[in-house]
């Protein structure tokens, strides 16, 4: 156990002594910030809740309910976290200090499949939470021994599902090296933990998506 503190220690320390290292960059952080994972979650609902509504107007609002249970809650517990002192950043550099908080996020999105499904939304959003979940499943796994970029997880998630739906959407996975430039950039991710972090997502994504839609 103790050999495996020391490893994390070790882990954070090359992280932390990486973000230091790196001048700060306007460009990055607004790209970064414009493909947060909350927003890309959000946009990529609203997509999926509108093509598997039978209007428009009950589309938006299942989005809008889904995102509360899966983004909302998520990032209550981040803030949470943050208050209490479990966590030093809202993007957790620490990957010593994921893990629990990446298993209460999930804990949210389980909770939300459950009711989703006794609400009886669309088949579809069930699906995509499921995968989000089956996603975020993963990446806990992985980060108990290694650090992986949940930026890129997401968003090369949300590229595959967009994909699968609308085959001209895989054009957006232009945008997944701009987003791992930018997450290299300022020094959040090495560029092996970029691609673990896309092979995740996508990986996972076509699985479960690609297999129950």
């Amino acid at each position: 156990m103790l050999a495996g503190q020391d490893s994390a220690r070790g882990h954070d320390r090359a992280d932390l002594d990486r973000l230091g290292s790196r001048r700060p960059s306007l460009a990055a952080r607004f790209i970064a910030g414009a493909l947060t994972p909350a927003l890309v979650v959000s946009a990529l609902t609203l997509f999926v809740a509108i093509r598997h509504s039978p209007g428009w107007t009950a589309g938006v609002g299942w989005a809008c309910a889904t995102v509360l249970l899966v983004v909302g809650a998520p990032y209550l517990v981040l803030f949470r976290a943050l208050h209490l002192g479990v966590v030093d950043d809202r993007q957790v550099v620490r990957r010593s200090q994921r893990p629990a908080l990446m298993a209460a996020a999930l804990g949210c999105v389980a909770a939300a499949l459950a009711l989703l499904v006794v609400v009886g939304a669309p088949r579809a959003l069930v699906v995509l939470v499921l995968a989000q979940a089956g996603g975020l499943a993963a990446m806990t796994a992985v980060t108990l021994r290694w650090k992986a970029s949940m930026h890129l997880a997401v968003a090369a998630g949300a590229v595959a599902i967009a994909a699968m739906e609308v085959p001209v959407c895989a054009m957006t996975a232009l945008l997944l090296p701009l987003l791992g430039w930018a997450r290299w950039r300022d020094g959040r991710h090495s560029l092996a933990q970029l691609a673990g972090g896309a092979a995740v997502g996508a990986s996972t994504a076509v699985a479960i998506y690609g297999a129950l839609r």
